[in-house]
């Protein structure tokens, strides 16, 4: 397993699974509005709560949390110095992650025991992995990384459990999920935006006031706490407070770390602008339903560019830069950019202008799949060698 360069670090494996199944999920997804639920091609596969509920739990728990798992695999070992996961570990990891995925689109030969073991085990798995040399070296503020993991992994066990018991969606645990996955975001994506923008730009690195990052945090966690419990009146105010304090300190970010100079740069600019996406997503969630119609825009805004977009173009970085290569763009790599910026205004500003439309949908889905296509074969080399 050692001379396998695929396994020897953990952004490998986890990119180019991640990537690649999130493409194929979401021509599936496209699959499923474009065809009758009889066609033969949907009849092949057994998703546990149906397609409406596979969707977005792979998104989250295959696509997200791998990405998540291989990015926080890589940057750990370079936080504290110490190995987080050796080869065998990583492959034990990622092994457990694709059957996961197995057991979700074919649950009929899992006990609903087994599946929901399945499930939970590879962010344990890599908490464990990630928490190990933090604690090591005491790097305590690092501790948000495998806790992030051991949440994700509760969500997860929810989630399941909850549909089994309802056969209901469970839109709550899938909202709360989106805003971990945007914790994990901001908590990282504060850390190493500037510090990419001043290494290429050669500029100092912009000083972000304490106050601001506490508030891109803290009324973020508030938020998914309160996501979580009975909706009323006061709730529904708070969480509206908290969305207006998130766009404001999210915004004031953005404004810190802009340089005219990172517009000539595809690889700073596609982190700002996909970064933008999250207090775009605030300040959609302080609009009255009455106004937008199709309360899932928000959530949208900030899945498809604060989650998608970032992703694409932070393993586009890492692959080249952990591999030891010129950190540049080309043609693809830009091309998949604007692919991933178009169908989220496709999934978005088209729907809010045009309502919900079936078509907008597909449209959408192809071009997040072409996107991510595009990067997956870009860096399968890299990845695999």
């Amino acid at each position: 397993m050692d001379r396998i360069p695929f396994f020897s670090i953990g952004f490998r494996p986890f990119f180019a699974s991640g990537i690649l199944f999130a493409a194929l999920s979401l021509l599936l997804w496209s699959g499923f509005w474009q065809l009758s639920l009889d066609s033969s091609l949907l009849s092949h596969f057994s998703p546990f709560g149906g397609l409406l509920f596979w969707h977005p739990h792979e998104l989250i728990m295959g696509f997200a949390l791998a990405i998540i798992i291989g990015f926080l695999l890589t940057a750990v070992r370079n936080w504290t110095g110490l190995e987080t996961a050796p080869p065998v570990a990583i492959f034990i990891i990622w092994c457990s992650w694709l059957l996961a995925r197995i057991a979700m689109l074919w649950c009929e030969f899992f006990s609903f025991s087994a599946l929901l073991f399945i499930q939970i085990a590879p962010a344990l798995l890599a908490a464990y992995f990630i928490g190990k040399p933090i604690i090591q070296k005491r790097l305590w503020r690092n501790l948000f990384a495998p806790a992030a993991l051991l949440l994700f992994a509760l969500l997860d066990g929810c989630m399941l459990l909850a549909m089994r018991a309802s056969q209901e969606i469970p839109s709550e645990l899938f909202y709360t999920s989106v805003l971990l996955i945007i914790f994990v975001i901001t908590m990282i994506g504060g850390r190493v935006i500037p510090f990419f923008t001043a290494n290429k730009l050669n500029v100092p690195k912009p000083s972000e006031p304490k106050f601001v990052f506490l508030l891109t945090v803290i009324p973020l966690l508030i938020m998914i706490v309160l996501q979580l419990v009975t909706r009323n009146e006061i709730s529904q105010v708070l969480m509206q407070a908290c969305a207006v304090l998130l766009f404001a300190a999210n915004a004031t970010r953005l404004f810190i770390w802009h340089q005219k100079a990172m517009w000539r740069e595809p690889m700073l600019w596609s982190l700002w602008l996909f970064y933008a996406a999250l207090p775009l997503g605030y300040l959609f969630m302080v609009v009255p339903d009455s106004l937008i119609q199709l309360g899932s825009i928000p959530i949208h805004i900030m899945a498809i560019g604060g989650i998608c977009g970032l992703i694409i173009s932070m393993v586009s970085r890492v692959s080249l830069g952990h591999t030891g290569r010129v950190i540049t763009h080309d043609g693809y790599i830009v091309s998949a950019f604007i692919l991933m910026l178009t169908a989220l205004v496709m999934r978005t500003a088209m729907v809010f202008l045009l309502g919900l439309q079936t078509k907008l949908i597909i449209i959408s889905a192809y071009l997040a799949a072409a996107s991510l296509l595009i990067i997956f074969f870009r860096f399968i080399y890299i990845w695999a060698t």
